[in-house]
């Protein structure tokens, strides 16, 4: 079947702890037509973290007059970091050809729909299979202390309520069947919202197995 493949802007969002990031470097991996949008932060590297690879690490007065001077998308500030997304990431993308992946949370997705046609957006949203569930991985992956933590689940609930603004809502309780899932949806995205019902049904159906 050959399938028109479009410059799509695609958004992952997801409360901290619920695995948008590793989703995202799975996704990548399986997609060659799929390049990441690298955001631009004020806050430390981490010790497994590469410059330029998963963010681009700048202080914080550079990371003001960048955005003093309209060279963000959208931008956010998460607990006292900035986060900005470029806009030279898009043309640069588009110029090959290739999909854009954004990794950022419902602000900066509202923020993009703002400035882009819906039709060049697919977004989705990524839920833990519960709250204890996302409390386990929070405690499991060692970065943060009690009060980080307990401040984290504070924050995710409330980014959890605005799951409803996403095209595409998925829980994800296995890692490779949500990137299956994701990818499923990425190329048949065009068929899911143009045909009839019935097709969108099976589509759906195919995209949950």
């Amino acid at each position: 079947m050959n399938i028109e493949k479009n410059n799509k802007i695609i958004i992952i969002s997801s409360p901290s702890g619920a695995g948008k990031t590793t989703i995202c470097k799975y996704l990548l991996k399986k997609n060659k037509n799929l390049t990441l949008s690298v955001s631009y932060t004020s806050r430390n590297i981490r010790n497994n973290e590469k410059n330029g690879r998963d963010y681009y690490f700048v202080s914080r007065s550079k990371f003001l007059n960048l955005k003093k001077n309209e060279f963000f998308i959208e931008t956010a500030e998460v607990f006292k970091n900035y986060y900005g997304s470029p806009y030279k990431n898009i043309k640069y993308a588009f110029n090959k050809n290739k999909h854009i992946l954004f990794d950022i949370d419902w602000q900066g997705a509202r923020k993009l729909r703002k400035k882009y046609k819906k039709d060049q957006i697919i977004d989705f949203f990524i839920l833990p299979p519960s709250i204890k569930e996302l409390k386990k991985r929070l405690i499991k992956r060692g970065r943060d202390n009690k009060e980080e933590i307990k401040l984290r689940l504070s924050l995710a609930i409330k980014e959890m309520q605005h799951f409803k603004e996403y095209n595409y809502i998925i829980i994800n309780e296995n890692i490779q069947k949500t990137v299956s899932s994701l990818t499923k949806i990425i190329d048949y995205h065009e068929f899911i919202k143009d045909n009839n019902k019935l097709l969108s049904k099976k589509l759906k159906t195919l995209v949950q197995k």
